[in-house]
């Protein structure tokens, strides 16, 4: 397997923690960024594969007058997506309003709800972008351990 890159972007470190765990397990680097600031540094200085962002974050001195702390994760999205168009990205927040995620999907990222999307099925779709392959974690009735 070829060894990839992923940039975990949120605030909340606690929540990461697993994901980053799995990825590293399965081989691949793992950078965290806890502000829009740090993100877009390490995206300047480091090769990354794919990316996973939180839509409320901090912005970081250098964005606090640039943007609201609860739209900087949509500012990521679109500076990655203009900046960066060959880095997949993944948008994963507890946002539930309808008009933010619409502007996420219009965007071309694909968004899971934190807390309801299990952390399989990230992981599965993670690891489908870095490999190329399809990955479920439905099991049939007679796959399940006895």
């Amino acid at each position: 397997m070829v060894r990839k890159t992923v940039l975990l972007i949120d605030d909340e470190l606690g929540f990461i923690e697993a994901l980053e765990d799995a990825l590293v397990y399965e081989g691949h680097a793992v950078l965290k960024a806890s502000s829009a600031e740090d993100a877009l540094q390490i995206l300047r200085t480091a090769h990354v594969d794919l990316v996973t962002v939180d839509i409320m974050l901090p912005q970081g001195k250098s964005l606090e007058s640039k943007v609201d702390s609860h739209r900087t994760g949509l500012m990521l999205c679109d500076t990655i997506r203009r900046s960066y168009p060959k880095i997949d990205v993944f948008c994963i927040s507890v946002v539930t309003d309808i008009e933010t995620i619409r502007i996420v999907e219009k965007l071309g990222v694909r968004f899971l709800r934190k807390g309801e999307t299990p952390l399989r099925t990230v992981l599965d779709m993670i690891r489908s972008r870095l490999t190329g392959v399809a990955y479920s974690s439905d099991r049939l009735p007679h796959d399940r351990p006895r």
